[in-house]
């Protein structure tokens, strides 16, 4: 019998939940896909069929709450009222909400990323498209509505974000404050910073002068190395010549 593709979300849904609990339970080099398997309720082959490693039931654990992010966030009917600033604050203190059930998984993911070197950082970012879309439509939304002036590298500034959101996450995991109120400070006074920056026009006043000094002095060293290459060509195939002469 054809398994649904709805059955098939269920149960990958149904690994993740067993997965996260048994790493918490005995650390992720120990926990094995057998037990994960067996409390899964699934025959040993059938959950490679949906994580062929342990590594990607992280990265899917990872892709699945910012899936249940984009959800909660579009379920906030006033959510386009919001300025940038509120928007990202509120995106980051929920994706921190969804975590706070599983903080001792997410711990362990972070020491692999930042200490044991289990887990490459790039593979992690691998799986932050539905994040850094959010980011993205915000900022489109915010340049759009003249909220903020268009910054340079755009494009790029919704990866810088995942960058600060990681930053975020590692506060939070050491914070040990009640009700993480130093958490929610730094993000406040982070944000406060950011919001600064995008609603001026610093960015891109750094952004000329960064321009102006690539243009007038490194392109000119660039073409005075070449000068010299070229120069220094020819002297080889002069040399050459002679010493092909002898």
């Amino acid at each position: 019998m054809k398994v649904t593709k709805s059955a098939k979300e269920k149960t990958k849904e149904k690994i993740l939940e067993v997965a996260v609990n048994l790493i918490i339970e005995k650390g992720f080099k120990n926990a094995s896909m057998r037990e994960m398997a067996k409390d899964a309720g699934i025959s040993n082959p059938t959950i490679y069929n949906y994580f062929p490693t342990k590594e990607k039931i992280v990265f899917a654990y990872v892709a699945q709450k910012h899936q249940e992010t984009a959800e909660i966030l579009e379920g906030i009917e006033d959510f386009h009222t919001y300025t940038l600033r509120e928007q990202l604050q509120t995106l980051v203190e929920t994706e921190l909400e969804l975590y706070l059930e599983d903080r001792e998984f997410i711990l362990q993911i972070s020491d692999m990323v930042f200490q044991s070197g289990g887990l490459k950082l790039d593979a992690v970012y691998g799986n932050n498209e539905v994040f850094t879309n959010m980011v993205a439509d915000m900022l489109s939304i915010a340049i759009e509505a003249q909220e903020i002036p268009t910054p340079p590298f755009e494009e790029h500034l919704p990866r810088l974000f995942w960058d600060y959101y990681i930053m975020v996450v590692a506060y939070w995991l050491k914070d040990d404050s009640e009700m993480f109120e130093n958490t929610t400070q730094f993000i406040d006074h982070s944000l406060g910073v950011v919001e600064v920056l995008l609603e001026s026009t610093i960015l891109n006043k750094a952004n000329d002068l960064g321009m102006f000094l690539f243009k007038t002095h490194l392109l000119g060293a660039l073409e005075k190395f070449s000068a010299k290459k070229r120069k220094f060509s020819k002297v080889k195939r002069k040399l050459k010549g002679v010493l092909d002469d002898q």
